[in-house]
C-alpha cells in the first residue's frame, strides 16, 4: 500500500499545482499577495529607518544636553530626558502593542511618568485598522487564501466525479484527504517562504540579528503550525460539504469569526470585566496618597519636619546651616523616595489589572488559535505586554537611580554663602545612559507557553478529527 500511497501523494500535489497555476484567480490572489509584500516590505524598511535614525538623534541629543550641564544637579533633574523603547528587526516586522502603549518615557524629578506618545493617539486609521504590516498579512490573508483553496480539495472531487475514481482504484479516502492536505500545506511554504528567506538573510547580515535567531526560528514555526492549521480546517469542511459554494461559505464564517470578531469581543471583555483606573484618577491617587500618607503615615509636612528633625540628630546639629551636608539635597530625596513609594503601590493594583486581562486573552486564546498566533509572533518580536511591562520597570527603575545620584550629588556638598552649588559638567558625563535587558528567549517561550500548546493542541486535534471523518468514507 506505501507504494500507491506514495503515488497518490506525487499525483495529487501535481494535480493541485497544475490547477492553481492554470487558474487565474488562484494565480491573481498570488500576485495581489506577493504586491503586497512588497508595498509592506518598503514601508517596513522605510518606518524602521526613520524611527531608528530618530532614536539615535534624540539619544545623542539629549546625551550632549547632559554632558553640556553646569548647574543644580536638581535644576538638572527637573529638566530630566527621555528614554526611548529599543528597536529590533522582528519588532519592523510585527509592532505589536507598540503603537498603542507607546515607546517613549519621560524621566523627570518629582514625577513618575508612564511609557506614553503612542503612534495611535496621533492617527485615528491606525485606531481604526491598525497599521499594515508583513505581520498582518501573514497572520489575515495568508490564512484566508488558503482556507479559500483547501475549502474546495475535495468537493471538487466529488463535484467533477473524480472521487469516485479514486475509490474504484482501492484508494482510501483518508488517503485522498491527507494528499490534499500536504499538497496545499506545501503551496503555502512556498508562498510564505520567500518572505522568510529575505528577513532571515536581513539578520544574518545585521550586526545586532544573530540575537534574533532563535526567535525568528520561534516565529517561523510558528506560522508553519498555523497555516498548516489552516489548511487542516479548509480540508475538513471540504470533507463535511456537499458543494464548493457551501464550504467556500464556512470556511469565509470560520475565518471571520475567529481572526476579527473574537479577537474583538475578547479585547473588550477584557476591559469590561477588568477595568483600569483612568490615567487622571490614577495620578489624583498618587499625589494625594504623597500628600496625605498612605499605610497610616503622617502627612507630607510632618514627614519632612520628622526627616529635618531626625538629621539634625544625627549630626549632633542645633540648625540647618551647622550641618555638614545639604539638607535640600537629603530632604528631596526622602520625598523622593517616599513618591517612588507611593506611585509602586498604587501602580501595582494596575499592573495586577493588567495581568488579569491578558490572562483573559491567554485562555481564549487556547480556543481560538489565531489570537495564539498573533500573540506567539509579538512576543517573539518584543512587541507584546510582557516586554512593555519589562521597559516600563527597567526605565522606571533606571529614572529613580538617576534621580537619586543628582539629589545625592547635592547633598554632598552644604550651602556656602557665595550662592548655591553648580555641578561640574565631568560628573553629568559619568552618568550612565540607559540601556534595555530583554528577557532570554526561555522566559519568552515560557510566558507564550500557552501559545504554543495552542497551536500543538489544535493541529493534532484536527489531524485526529480528519482520520475520525474519512475514516469510513466521504459523503
Amino acid at each position: 500500500m506505501s507504494k500507491p500511497l506514495h503515488a497518490l501523494l506525487s499525483t495529487l500535489i501535481r494535480k493541485e499545482f497544475r490547477l492553481v497555476f492554470r487558474d487565474k484567480i488562484m494565480s491573481a490572489l498570488a500576485i495581489i499577495i506577493y504586491t503586497l509584500f512588497l508595498a509592506s516590505g518598503l514601508l517596513t524598511v522605510f518606518q524602521y529607518q526613520q524611527d531608528q535614525q530618530s532614536r539615535e538623534l534624540s539619544n545623542k541629543k539629549f546625551r550632549q544636553q547632559w554632558e553640556a550641564q553646569h548647574s543644580d544637579p536638581h535644576e538638572a533633574a527637573h529638566y530630566g530626558t527621555y528614554l526611548f523603547k529599543p528597536l529590533n528587526l522582528l519588532s519592523a516586522f510585527d509592532p505589536g502593542l507598540n503603537d498603542y502603549f507607546g515607546t517613549t518615557y519621560r524621566v523627570e524629578a518629582h514625577i513618575q511618568h508612564e511609557v506614553d506618545y503612542s503612534n495611535a493617539e496621533r492617527n485615528d486609521a491606525l485606531m481604526r485598522f491598525g497599521q499594515f504590516t508583513l505581520a498582518l498579512i501573514m497572520q489575515l490573508l495568508i490564512p484566508l487564501l488558503l482556507l479559500f483553496i483547501s475549502s474546495s480539495a475535495l468537493t471538487f472531487e466529488k463535484e467533477s466525479g473524480t472521487f469516485k475514481m479514486l475509490m474504484a482504484q482501492g484508494i482510501k479516502p483518508s488517503g485522498v484527504a491527507w494528499g490534499k492536505v500536504w499538497s496545499n500545506y506545501l503551496l503555502a511554504i512556498l508562498l510564505v517562504l520567500p518572505m522568510f528567506t529575505v528577513l532571515f538573510f536581513i539578520l544574518l547580515f545585521s550586526a545586532s540579528g544573530t540575537a534574533l535567531w532563535g526567535r525568528f526560528l520561534v516565529i517561523f514555526l510558528g506560522y508553519l503550525l498555523f497555516y498548516l492549521l489552516a489548511v487542516l480546517t479548509g480540508v475538513i469542511i471540504s470533507a463535511l460539504s456537499v458543494t464548493s459554494r457551501t464550504a467556500t461559505l464556512i470556511v469565509l464564517a470560520i475565518w471571520l469569526f475567529s481572526s476579527i470578531l473574537v479577537p474583538k469581543i475578547a479585547a473588550g471583555t477584557a476591559a469590561d470585566y477588568y477595568p483600569l483606573t483612568s490615567r487622571v484618577a490614577f495620578n489624583n491617587d498618587v499625589k494625594q496618597g504623597f500628600l496625605k500618607g498612605i499605610n497610616g503615615d503622617a502627612p507630607y509636612h510632618e514627614r519632612a519636619e520628622q526627616r529635618l528633625a531626625a538629621l539634625l540628630r544625627q549630626y549632633h546639629a542645633d540648625s540647618i546651616a551647622q550641618l555638614p551636608v545639604n539638607a535640600d539635597g537629603i530632604i528631596m530625596q526622602y520625598n523622593e523616595d517616599y513618591q517612588n513609594s507611593v506611585f509602586d503601590h498604587y501602580y501595582a493594583q494596575i499592573e495586577h489589572t493588567f495581568q488579569q486581562q491578558q490572562s483573559l486573552l491567554t485562555y481564549v486564546g487556547i480556543a481560538d488559535p489565531f489570537i495564539s498566533l498573533k500573540r506567539l509572533s509579538m512576543a517573539m518580536s518584543g512587541t507584546d505586554f510582557y516586554h512593555h511591562q519589562l521597559f516600563f520597570q527597567q526605565a522606571k527603575k533606571y529614572r529613580n537611580n538617576l534621580i537619586r545620584q543628582l539629589n545625592l550629588q547635592l547633598a554632598s556638598h552644604p550651602v556656602k554663602p557665595e550662592g548655591t552649588y553648580k555641578a561640574d559638567p565631568e560628573f553629568f558625563l559619568h552618568l550612565k545612559d540607559f540601556e534595555f535587558r530583554p528577557p532570554s528567549l526561555a522566559e519568552i517561550l515560557w510566558t507564550e507557553r500557552f501559545a504554543l500548546l495552542s497551536l500543538c493542541f489544535w493541529v493534532l486535534f484536527l489531524s485526529a478529527s480528519l482520520n475520525f471523518i474519512t475514516k469510513p468514507s466521504l459523503r
